[in-house]
């Protein structure tokens, strides 16, 4: 099943991909779960979310009052203290109703500390489903994350970039096609930046990993030369 995950950063009121994704995903059924002020933009953007959860320390009242009024939201009040941010608990809330397709919007940008956490939320234990699989979106970028023992395909058009970047140690066995820099089961180390700004040719671009795990960016809109 389809989910989306609905954070908030700053510009995502006048995000045109993201509101296009999120009305489509809903149009075909998909889940729509909203973390705290995630639902300003569902309610912006015209949704009809399924699920809002988190401290609601950032969501305007009047917003929180409007979306209260939809017959079909489930509104999960959580502590402000707590362990976990309001996008994980959204994720998690995503797993536990079956999701298996899950899209983050609102999870780049904004400020970088939430970012970072954002991209090690790709990590979390209950992500390593082989059914499952979990991405960022933004506008001019995706996020996925590769784990050892893996292989999926990205698509994209010839042009665009696309960066392979260790995380938490190095990536092992890195096997890549349709990519202008191909690789062939090389190491990529923690550190170095040799997997950044790497092109496609055609599509999908495939990755393989042995061991490890990998954070892949693909980047929206064509580059004529890699960096």
């Amino acid at each position: 099943m389809q989910a989306i995950v609905i954070a908030f950063v700053e510009d995502i009121l006048s995000a045109g991909r993201l509101k296009h994704y999120a009305q489509e995903t809903e149009r075909q059924g998909g889940l729509v779960i909203c973390a705290d002020s995630g639902g300003e933009a569902a309610l912006s953007w015209g949704l009809h979310p399924h699920l809002l959860i988190g401290d609601m320390d950032s969501i305007r009242t009047e917003t929180l009052a409007e979306l209260s009024t939809q017959p079909n939201l489930e509104i999960r009040q959580m502590p402000v203290e707590k362990d976990e941010t309001d996008l994980e608990l959204a994720l998690y809330a995503a797993l536990d109703r079956g999701a298996n397709e899950i899209t983050i919007l609102g999870g780049l940008g904004g400020r970088l500390d939430h970012t970072l956490g954002n991209l090690y939320l790709l990590a979390t234990p209950r992500l390593d489903q082989p059914e499952v699989r979990a991405r960022l979106l933004g506008e001019r970028e995706e996020v996925f994350l590769l784990r050892g023992g893996q292989q999926f395909q990205v698509e994209g058009q010839p042009g665009e970039l696309l960066s392979l970047i260790p995380l938490a140690g190095d990536a092992q066995g890195v096997r890549t096609g349709n990519l202008y820099y191909p690789l062939k089961g090389e190491t990529l180390f923690i550190g170095p930046t040799r997997g950044i700004s790497n092109l496609f040719t055609s599509t999908p671009a495939e990755i393989s990993l042995e061991a490890g795990l990998l954070i892949v960016i693909h980047t929206f809109g064509p580059k004529d030369k890699p960096n």
